[in-house]
């Protein structure tokens, strides 16, 4: 029978177990850990190691989720405040013309134009867009009246700068009419039916509109 001794007191014992009793009744603290408890102890600490390790690995996949979420909505974010911070159609004075304002439509249209100035009413000619090409915009007479007749109305030939700069060759904007600019003598001004406009150039006549365009 195999016995097992107390290395301090030199009693034995029949089993390891009694022996263990014994260190922890009689010796306390001083006792060594058996060789059981020092597996069990190792294997504590292995599976502590695990759940450091998946606990790190959790974060990782947590960190990268909220870097995923975070940064397109901060893209978005600033997106949106860049294009809430540019003018309006209605604001600017580009010279790009909304889509909106354009007929989706063919157009058969007749506003008026009538270009005065230092109280002094032009002639616009007759005929000016009907000789070789037809352009969508030209005149019949010398009324002022504008023929829009257009099977394809588009930003470019819609507005007010193409039957100046295309049809009549004249310049006109917001600082010069014909061969007039702003200065001391005078600055230039446009009127639709009767109420100030500063689209100038960039306005898209509608059918009966009454158009004067003044340089005093």
């Amino acid at each position: 029978m195999t016995e097992f001794r107390c290395e301090r007191c030199q009693k034995n014992f029949d089993s390891e177990e009694s022996l263990q009793q014994h260190n922890r009744d009689e010796h306390g603290a001083g006792i060594q850990q058996s060789k059981h408890e020092i597996r069990q102890l190792k294997k504590q600490e292995r599976e502590n190691q695990k759940n450091m390790e998946r606990r790190r690995i959790m974060k990782g996949k947590k960190i990268k989720r909220v870097i995923y979420v975070t940064i397109p909505l901060i893209i978005a974010a600033a997106a949106f405040i860049f294009i809430s911070s540019q003018p309006s159609t209605e604001q600017a004075t580009t010279e790009f013309i909304s889509a909106s304002k354009i007929p989706n439509f063919p157009i058969h249209w007749h506003p008026t134009l009538e270009v005065i100035i230092k109280g002094q009413k032009q002639t616009i000619p007759a005929n000016l867009g009907t000789i070789g090409v037809h352009q969508p915009i030209h005149t019949h007479d010398l009324t002022g009246e504008l023929h829009y007749e257009n099977s394809n109305p588009t930003p470019e030939n819609m507005p007010l700068r193409y039957f100046f700069e295309i049809v009549w060759r004249k310049t006109f904007n917001d600082t010069c009419i014909m061969d007039h600019c702003n200065d001391e003598t005078g600055t230039v001004k446009m009127f639709v039916n009767g109420r100030q406009s500063f689209e100038f150039e960039n306005y898209i006549p509608k059918d009966k509109d009454e158009i004067v365009i003044e340089f005093s």
